[in-house]
């Protein structure tokens, strides 16, 4: 299932009652004084910028509670995440990555210590869709073409991808929703999404599937033939991929690409302490609303969607499942 990320959704929509919205003088928070934000990976990247954000505004809705933010990069966040579980479960440690690809990656693929029902989704706030570009003057001017080539000339087309993420994988399902093998594909990996951007950017390779947002940066080098995400873009012209291929070839298929940047509690918080993340939330929800934190988040160009935990456990879920059943296929 995609993600819907330009949403924000109401508290009733979130299973959130009204009175959670409420701004109380003193903001009730009766967990410990000192709270660790954990991201997986090193500083300045979007998990990283986001828990910085919220650990400057949050401490006030949290009734002056200290918020730390501690880097524990290694293995695609593997490391981390398994680090973050061996933390107490009192309320004193928030992990904050994206739940999908690389907590799920973490798990399928890098064979960390962790299990997926060992972390509770409270909520996916920031999500970077992906979108299959290719280079500016490519000779593939839609994705319909694009496909025909890689029927017509299997093993020829080349794509950047970054092996073991979710746009990788996307390759796949694409490919099998297609009948195609999966070698009808020539794949060239990098070490991460900037070297990705680059070499289709520099017609190094025929196409990839990449973060929308983060290609902003060279979109006058390259061209979107298709948004991977459920809606249209406003900042990329072409069509979501899914109407494009149940349009031209009559299905669509699960989307497994974008980035889904989550505040994340260990599970056995949320069973043993209920009311301590009804209140976590609550603050959680009011600095997202305040407009000191809202002016900082859009300049540093941060999104602030609401999803809430149900429809975020909900999205992760399915998103986990596709990516599960791709995960022994991947060698």
């Amino acid at each position: 299932m995609a993600i819907r990320r330009r949403h924000v959704l109401t508290a009733a929509a979130a299973g959130l009652s009204a009175p959670l919205l409420a701004r109380a003088g003193t903001p009730a928070w009766d967990g410990p004084r000192r709270i660790q934000f954990v991201v997986p990976f090193n500083a300045g990247g979007s998990a990283d910028t986001m828990a910085r954000g919220l650990a400057q505004y949050m401490p006030e809705e949290l009734g002056g509670a200290s918020i730390s933010v501690v880097n524990r990069p290694g293995a695609s966040g593997a490391a981390g995440a398994a680090w973050f579980t061996q933390q107490r479960n009192d309320g004193s440690a928030f992990l904050v990555m994206q739940c999908i690809p690389f907590l799920a990656n973490a798990i399928l693929r890098f064979d960390a210590p962790i299990k997926w029902d060992q972390f509770s989704i409270l909520n996916i706030q920031w999500n970077d869709y992906a979108v299959l570009a290719v280079p500016k003057d490519s000779p593939y001017k839609t994705l319909p073409e694009l496909i025909a080539a890689v029927k017509e000339k299997p093993g020829t087309i080349s794509s950047a991808v970054m092996a073991g993420s979710g746009a990788y994988i996307q390759h796949f399902i694409l490919l099998d929703k297609l009948g195609l093998p999966r070698d009808a594909l020539r794949y060239v990996t990098y070490d991460g999404g900037a070297p990705v951007r680059t070499a289709v950017a520099g017609g190094h390779v025929n196409m990839t599937i990449v973060a929308a947002k983060s290609t902003l940066g060279v979109q006058d080098r390259v061209r979107a033939l298709a948004v991977v995400d459920d809606e249209p873009s406003p900042d990329w012209p072409a069509p979501p991929i899914n109407q494009v291929l149940q349009d031209q070839y009559g299905f669509t298929m699960p989307l497994v690409s974008n980035y889904a940047v989550s505040m994340i509690a260990q599970s056995s918080f949320s069973k043993q302490h209920p009311e301590l993340q009804k209140q976590f939330l609550a603050a959680y929800q009011r600095t997202l609303q305040r407009p000191d934190y809202q002016e900082a988040a859009a300049k540093a160009d941060i999104p602030r969607q609401w999803y809430g935990p149900e429809r975020s456990a909900k999205v992760a879920n399915e998103a986990f499942e596709t990516l599960a059943a791709y995960a022994p296929k991947q060698g």
